[in-house]
């Protein structure tokens, strides 16, 4: 009997074990495929299922599941804003303001001492500042300052003239690529010892930043220019051929200043028109400011240029005082992968 039992079972034992394999086989593919197996990259993200979803460009597979808070950051599904706790905190930039809304004027500025002309001592007319301001790029996670500068407010003191006088201002900027120019228009100022205060609309004093918000990243030099004149026709038409000129090679132009691609035509521009006149200079002063400080300047700084000319006792004194302020923004300075 045990010879006939084993005569029947030894043909058939390697049907059996075939069959075994092919069910093993078939219950292996059908199961999940787990980031630890051969053909999962080494650093693939496990789905829900616990098949491998790698962040590499493009939508995820249909498959993949985020959970916020399952300590992985899903690419494509999942980022710093819509899941902190997996992604990490959004890198912000911490010395300037966003650029929502930075085109609108600042409700307060703070005085920046060092950029005023008047020392106290002495009244510079040719001056570098904000260098004690600089910040290397490597210490900070802002991008490049995108800025604006107006003209706010002008006041000037007359002494002993009983002669009607307007005045105006020609204000130029360049940083070596870029430049900027802006005229205000003539205003009567009183004499005899009189004060006139002139504020300046915004959309009349920028002089910096007049298309939009300027993306600035070296020094900027300002060149401020202010006369009195008792001839305000003869002064329109010298102010009218600067307007003539700049248009004809500006980027843009909105009636009081105008923006160019280069800073080489200002001279062209200004001096060939301003060359010609006989209206008494009461204010030429020249500022640069280190690119380090534009940073800061976004923030919403002020700073005034001064000049005080003559004796007030005597025919022609002038003292001028010209207010400006900076804002701006700039973005998060992008970092590497």
């Amino acid at each position: 009997m045990l010879r006939a039992v084993q005569r029947f079972i030894a043909p058939s034992l390697p049907v059996v074990l075939a069959w075994l394999s092919l069910l093993a086989l078939g219950c292996a593919s059908s199961g999940p495929t787990r980031a630890t197996d051969a053909g999962a990259p080494p650093d693939a993200q496990v789905r829900a299922d616990g098949g491998p979803s790698t962040p590499d460009a493009g939508p995820p597979d249909a498959g993949v599941v985020a959970r916020c808070g399952d300590g992985l950051c899903t690419r494509g599904m999942e980022d710093c804003e819509s899941c902190a706790i997996d992604c990490g905190e959004c890198p912000v930039c911490d010395m300037a303001p966003t650029c929502t809304g930075a085109l609108a004027v600042p409700t307060s500025t703070e005085p920046l001492p060092g950029f005023d002309n008047d020392t106290g001592s002495e009244e510079r007319t040719n001056y570098a500042c904000g260098m004690d301001l600089g910040v290397a790029p490597s210490a900070t996670t802002c991008a490049d300052p995108q800025l604006r500068i107006r003209l706010r407010r002008m006041s000037i003191y007359r002494g002993n003239t009983d002669i009607p006088s307007n005045m105006y201002c020609v204000i130029s900027a360049e940083d070596g690529v870029h430049s900027e120019l802006l005229v205000t228009t003539p205003r009567e100022v009183a004499g005899w010892h009189g004060t006139t205060d002139i504020n300046v609309r915004p959309s009349e004093g920028l002089l910096w930043g007049q298309g939009d918000l300027y993306r600035s990243t070296a020094n900027l030099t300002i060149t401020y220019q202010c006369y009195l004149t008792s001839n305000v026709a003869g002064a329109m038409q010298i102010l009218d051929d600067i307007a003539d000129r700049a248009a004809a090679v500006a980027e843009h132009a909105d009636g009081y200043g105008w923006v160019f691609g280069t800073a080489s035509v200002l001279s062209t521009i200004i001096g060939s028109s301003l060359g010609a006149s006989s209206d008494t200079l009461i204010l030429d002063v020249q500022q640069t400011i280190d690119a380090g400080a534009l940073l800061t300047m976004t923030n919403g700084r002020s700073w005034a240029i001064h000049k005080r000319r003559g004796n007030f006792l005597i025919h022609g004194a002038s003292d001028l005082r010209l207010e400006l302020e900076s804002w701006g923004c700039a973005e998060v300075r992008p970092t590497l992968p």
